[in-house]
């Protein structure tokens, strides 16, 4: 039962803490996962001492990697001196190619989609691997990672980030890249059930519907996260999306059956997060951030993430208190959840982890083992095609708003007399009539003749493929 499992703590005093002991204000702690932006540190520790179950850092927080390592282990110290007395899960979306968190340099993997490409399990298994390394020398131990949504051409939110539409590349993939990070000490999460492959809303901005039967969802939208599971990811999370053949009413953020159907449907006994609870998905749906809080946590949620905003994150804790005491929420449906947390932290031994060493930070963020792998994966993933009807006009390279700065540089090198330009698609690169550099999909405009060469996403090594290739170099 969730009241007699016993919390786990190293500092003497603090193991043998129950979790049915525990006072609401406590237990809304220990269920709340919060977000971390740069200037957020006294606040978040405050928060890791009175018991905080998880933090998320942004890429704010990370834009220097050494003070990061160092605000980090001052917040596991305060964790270790709170309540609980364990160890915080300290998190990033560090999927690879446009999200990601660390600073962006010559490590730094492509993304989902270009592993789709290059379509090898063994090299997304790697790809985990150099990913849980590179977490861990910050002090970073959950990775909100792999995307197992299905990918689909006319979704922004998914734009490079899904292993591709194919539900068994899709799972093997994403259970390789799963592996790759648990067996490295890196806690994995499947993100974001039950799929947003059937829809292209964004949950960050609206609401979104998937109109899939159950039987549809369970041989299409759920096998990468069935395989996901299988692989041994720690935790998973919930979307936002509406799922009329779970519940019709509200999105799988709030809704008990959605959290139901991982449970029995996928077989999952771990942490379920929400997705951020500040996203309109949610936020919309229940009203506010502090009542989807407690609409979340009643469902069956686990940790809830609150990302952006102060004010939303303590009142979500404060929401949670609140329905707690009154018994709006049942206390035990908290001691569930904080055991299930606390259970996955001792089962990943997070309190025998070594504090980071802000010295060895830029070597390890930088192992040339990493930027062999990260070069290796882009050149597999560069996509060339004949040019067609469906092509836009010759000569351009479109530079969407997650391509790095350095990109103008990059290429300025290997074509002198190019000439850039702005247009509503963003910046242009005019070079010849022979070919056609892509950062994204290539937009429909205008017929065109020539090669056609697409990567994925902006990060360093994909650009420097696709210039390579352009080039006419090829291994």
């Amino acid at each position: 039962m969730p009241d007699e499992l016993r919390v786990i703590g190293e500092p003497p005093g603090q193991a043998g803490v129950r979790v049915s002991d525990l006072p609401a204000e406590t237990l809304a702690a220990a269920v709340l996962g919060v977000g971390w932006e740069a200037g957020w540190e006294a606040h978040v520790e405050e928060l890791a001492g009175a018991g905080l179950g998880a933090v998320i850092l942004f890429g704010s927080a990370l834009t220097d990697p050494v003070a990061a390592a160092r605000h980090i282990s001052r917040l596991q110290a305060a964790a270790w001196r709170g309540p609980l007395g364990v160890p915080l899960l300290v998190g990033a979306d560090e999927e690879g190619g446009r999200v990601a968190r660390l600073p962006r340099g010559p490590a730094s993997s492509p993304g989902a989609a270009a592993l789709g490409e290059a379509g090898d399990p063994a090299l997304a298994e790697e790809a985990g691997r150099a990913t849980a390394l590179r977490l861990a020398a910050v002090g970073i131990n959950w990775d909100l990672a792999p995307v197992c949504d299905l990918g689909r051409p006319d979704s922004s939110v998914l734009a490079g980030r899904a292993f591709g539409p194919e539900p068994e590349v899709a799972a093997r993939l994403a259970a390789a890249f799963a592996r790759g990070l648990e067996g490295q000490g890196v806690v994995a999460c499947g993100k974001h059930f039950p799929g947003h492959g059937g829809t292209s809303a964004d949950t960050h901005q609206t609401g979104g519907t998937v109109e899939a039967t159950l039987e549809e969802l369970r041989t299409r939208a759920w096998r990468p996260f069935t395989a996901v599971v299988q692989a041994g990811a720690g935790t998973m999370m919930m979307g936002h999306l509406t799922v009329p053949a779970l519940d019709r009413e509200r999105p799988a953020s709030l809704s008990a059956a959605s959290y139901l159907a991982l449970r029995r449907e996928l077989g999952f006994a771990g942490p379920i997060a929400t997705d951020s609870l500040g996203m309109a998905g949610s936020a919309r749906a229940a009203g506010s951030v502090g009542e989807a809080a407690v609409l979340a946590l009643g469902a069956g949620a686990d940790i809830i993430l609150v990302g952006h905003g102060i004010r939303e994150q303590l009142e979500a804790r404060d929401r949670i208190a609140e329905a707690l005491r009154s018994g709006r929420v049942p206390m035990a449906r908290a001691w569930e959840a904080v055991t299930r947390v606390v259970r996955l932290k001792a089962e990943r031994h997070l309190a025998r982890r070594p504090l980071p060493d802000p010295e060895a930070v830029p070597h390890l963020l930088e192992r040339p083992s990493d930027i062999r792998l990260a070069r290796e994966i882009a050149r597999r993933a560069v996509v060339e095609f004949l040019a067609g009807p469906e092509i836009p006009a010759p000569a351009t390279l479109r530079a969407g708003p997650d391509t790095p700065a350095s990109l103008r540089e990059a290429a300025g090198r290997r074509w002198p007399h190019a000439r850039w330009r702005e247009d509503g698609g963003g910046r242009a690169l005019i070079l010849d009539e022979r070919v056609h550099l892509f950062i994204g999909a290539p937009r429909v405009e205008t017929a065109a003749s020539g090669r056609v060469l697409v990567v994925w996403d902006g990060a360093p090594a994909s650009v420097e493929a696709l210039l390579d290739r352009a080039q006419g170099e090829r291994p």
